[in-house]
């Protein structure tokens, strides 16, 4: 049925565009106003979905069905709603900390180590009790001896593991992940999750409430039609926030994180694509942190939402036969950024070399600042991201290939993934020091989602990442000169950079 007030808001819209010659940034002030009145209205979902079906408005989009388009303008209603609340132009909203204000507060903490920056010739100051002592201060999390710690290096792996781990279960299975997927992988766990419930073992499950809208309804439905108790991650006074976690906590002994979800593109069970990804297995003393966040998430969320499910009890873990120093560290994104002040410490820490493996590596300024100053006293910085061929989220790639350049020209080493997506998460400093988990580098992860990292004081665990990184940055697309990289530009990738940086 027609709506005025629709109508009404898709003119303004429009005339501001035309008026503009279609670029717009030109007509800033015009556009935010109004979608800023549509969304206090109510009305930003239908508003979006009439200026995409617009003929002149749809020349300007990539090809796609009428249906993709629908999809699109919901989704991008829901990122404009966020960003408008984000930068306080809705009454009764609070607007975030600017990147320019956090990038200063951040860079200022680091900077307040008794530490100097060391460089090449010099010890890491990872080898500096009290530089370790810093990390941990900064961070919330300490380090705790008597634990193991194995990376899992792609989906053939990690699943194997997984699903070992699971059918051994005598206890517990307890599950953190973004996504289960309604395919191979998603129905094989689904098989034996409901096994394992039906042996009387307690299975909880948490998931993304937005996402399991998209992904894994029926996989999802079956599980909880036998028993299996699953949470769908909503915090109703953060609306926009999201769980992007991964956790499968085994009899509370056994612990995995990282970035892989239930789903054919990270186990690669499927036919389709298979994503290069890295999750991290451990036991030991350390999974006692990970249990409290779990439990404490858990049982919130179990509260808020009114559900009868049994409550979760952090575990005590006992040590495990190893010498890993490990540090669980997750991140509420109401709260501190305190996962990229640990990135921001370890790339300081660094006197030799750093490796990057992650999917969505876009310099917010804080991180910037941190690797050109490693590049400056001689650290070697080695990159390995997605290119515009191998990106899952293709709005995203412009602001990848937008970070590269400037460290390119001042001495970094970048790779660009051929083939399926990399999906991985971790960073190595120097051969002592690894960080493994959830946490992409790119603003979302901040603003929106709640995220965990592993950090790991392990010369054995730092030498098998520095391995599998080195064989990804071999079949890597090298990026030596700036200007080789093409860069996406049109009014879609300005609207996106410009508008919505917080969602990327």
């Amino acid at each position: 049925a027609p709506n005025p007030a629709v109508d009404a808001f898709v003119r303004e819209l429009l005339v501001a565009l035309l008026k503009a010659g279609g670029d717009p940034t030109k007509a800033e002030n015009e556009l935010i106003d109004v979608l800023s009145r549509a969304h206090a209205a109510g009305q930003l979902n239908p508003v979006l979905q009439a200026l995409v079906a617009d003929p002149r408005v749809i020349a300007h989009l990539p090809p796609m069905p009428a249906e993709k388009r629908a999809l699109f303008a919901a989704q991008f209603a829901f990122m404009v709603g966020a960003e408008l609340e984000g930068a306080g132009r809705i009454p009764g909203t609070k607007p975030f900390e600017s990147w320019s204000d956090m990038s200063r507060r951040q860079s200022a903490l680091i900077a307040a180590g008794s530490f100097a920056p060391r460089g090449p010739g010099e010890k890491s100051l990872f080898t500096e009790p009290g530089f370790i002592k810093e990390y941990e201060a900064l961070t919330g999390s300490l380090f705790t001896g008597g634990n193991t710690a194995k990376p899992l290096i792609d989906g053939p792996v990690s699943f194997k593991v997984r699903f070992g781990l699971m059918r051994k279960a005598t206890k517990s299975i307890h599950i953190q992940s973004w996504a289960f997927y309604d395919d191979a992988t998603g129905n094989a766990a689904a098989d034996l999750l409901i096994a394992k419930k039906a042996e009387g073992l307690g299975v909880k499950i948490m998931v993304d409430g937005k996402t399991a809208s998209v992904h894994g309804a029926s996989v999802l439905a079956r599980m909880a039609t036998a028993g299996v108790e699953i949470v769908y991650f909503n915090d109703a006074s953060r609306k926009y926030d999201g769980l992007h976690t991964k956790i499968l906590l085994v009899d509370g002994v056994h612990a995995i994180v990282g970035g892989m979800n239930f789903g054919d593109d990270y186990s690669h069970m499927g036919p389709g694509p298979k994503w290069r990804d890295t999750d991290l297995y451990y036991r030991g003393k350390v999974v006692a942190q990970t249990s409290r966040f779990m439990t404490a998430l858990w049982n919130s969320q179990v509260s808020a939402q009114g559900l009868s499910h049994g409550l979760m009890s952090p575990v005590v873990a006992a040590s495990a036969a190893g010498k890993a120093r490990l540090s669980f560290l997750a991140d509420d994104p109401e709260g501190e950024a305190t996962i990229m002040l640990a990135y921001l410490k370890a790339i300081a820490g660094a006197g030799t070399v750093i490796n990057i493996e992650n999917a969505y590596l876009i310099t917010m300024p804080q991180l910037k600042a941190a690797l050109l100053d490693a590049l400056r006293r001689g650290v070697k910085v080695n990159i390995l991201t997605n290119s515009a061929e191998s990106i899952d989220e293709p709005i995203v790639i412009a602001p990848i290939l937008a970070s590269l350049p400037e460290l390119i020209a001042a001495g970094a080493t970048v790779g660009l993934k051929r083939g399926d997506t990399v999906h991985s998460k971790f960073m190595t400093v120097d051969g002592l020091f690894s960080i493994v988990g959830s946490f992409n580098l790119h603003p979302r992860s901040i603003r929106y989602e709640f995220e965990l990292v592993v950090s790991a004081l392990d010369a054995r665990l730092a030498a098998a990442l520095d391995r599998a990184f080195a064989a990804d940055m071999a079949a890597a697309l090298p990026v030596t000169d700036p200007a080789a990289l093409v860069i996406p530009d049109s009014p879609l990738t300005r609207i996106v950079q410009r508008y919505l940086y917080n969602q990327l």
